[in-house]
């Protein structure tokens, strides 16, 4: 376990030692991404935040202390990940989270994700020599899972490559609520559905808002109707 304070909070988080994310939780005594996060926070979006690839809960953590999210829904598609997930949203005591262990696609069925224990963030389907760890979940629409939820206003994607499934398979749930789209990845360029997911997006009426490298680059996009 590691513990540290931040505006007067302590925060803990369960976590694997030697971990990539985890490093800023030991090292810095601090959230991965802060910046991210408080620029987040500064926008004081009210309502629900949608987290795809929330890995073991830094993001989640600081949206539902310290952000103005009345609901904080985590989808996390590795079973491994998600115990991590699991145990920090309790060892927080937060009380508006809704978890989900389940992989954001375009389609329901089963898939294999693969990743290395120095980098658990970095778990993909694209398969490939680097890769020593595999897993298997369910995948499913996020039209579907996030039904009947309530002024979804921030959805963020941190899951290497499979951003376009999700996207694809949310499309009505981009209609109907117009969130804030946060898309996290290293580089765009590498990224084989990227002229897709620029389709959709505009398709949708968003816009590129700002570009935020820390250290990952992050994509924010608006939507224009707002």
């Amino acid at each position: 376990m590691k513990s540290f304070n931040y505006l007067g909070k302590e925060i803990i988080f369960d976590y694997l030692e030697g971990d990539h994310i985890s490093k800023d939780w030991v090292l810095r005594n601090s959230f991965y991404e802060i910046k991210l996060l408080e620029w987040i926070k500064d926008k004081r979006l009210k309502g629900t935040y949608v987290d795809v690839g929330s890995h073991h809960g830094n993001h989640i953590v600081y949206y539902s202390l310290f952000c103005d999210a009345e609901k904080v829904i985590a989808i996390e598609g590795s079973p491994y990940n998600f115990q991590f997930l699991e145990t920090n949203v309790g060892l927080n005591k937060l009380d508006n989270v809704v978890l989900h262990n389940t992989i954001a696609s375009n389609k329901n069925e089963t898939l294999e994700l693969h990743f290395n224990f120095g980098n658990t963030g970095d778990t993909t389907f694209q398969n490939s020599d680097e890769y020593d760890q595999t897993v298997s979940n369910e995948s499913k629409l996020l039209d579907d899972l996030l039904k009947g939820e309530e002024n979804i206003s921030l959805m963020k994607l941190d899951i290497q490559n499979m951003e376009w499934f999700a996207l694809d398979g949310c499309r009505k749930i981009l209609k109907q609520h117009t969130p804030l789209i946060i898309i996290e990845w290293n580089s765009p360029s590498k990224n084989p559905h990227l002229d897709k997911i620029e389709r959709l997006l505009e398709e949708m009426n968003y816009e590129l808002l700002e570009v935020m490298k820390v250290p990952s680059k992050i994509h924010i996009y608006q939507n224009m109707g707002m």
